[in-house]
């Protein structure tokens, strides 16, 4: 989930290698409602539109589907931010910035192809 438009189009670029089964979502309450569709892997940005931040959006997801993989994506820092959302479920926190991208992608092709050699370029 992506709430910035720009940034969603770099980050459906980066992961077209990887899926082309990528859906975005401003709102944690629209995430919510569209996993019936069984994601392998939510990307969670902690500022949403809507009334759900990050964290409350993380805490329905692992209430609905605690096996789902969920990387925090986000710009959000402050005192013990990744561990707040690792004690809450997310399976890794990443630090967005102009360099993460990449990870980001190697981090999803992981959990989308499990066992493979995952060094994407």
């Amino acid at each position: 989930m992506e709430d910035n438009v720009i940034y969603q189009g770099l980050i459906a670029k980066e992961l077209e290698p990887v899926s082309n089964n990528i859906h975005f979502y401003t709102t944690g309450e629209s995430c919510i409602s569209e996993l019936d569709k069984n994601p392998s892997v939510i990307v969670l940005d902690y500022n949403l539109d809507g009334k759900m931040n990050g964290l409350d959006t993380l805490q329905r997801v692992r209430d609905i589907d605690p096996n789902v993989y969920v990387i925090l994506f986000s710009s959000q820092k402050g005192l013990n931010t990744k561990e707040i959302f690792l004690q809450y479920g997310s399976f890794d926190f990443l630090e967005k910035n102009s360099l993460s991208l990449r990870t980001l992608r190697q981090m999803v092709d992981c959990v989308m192809h499990p066992g493979q050699k995952n060094l994407t370029n």
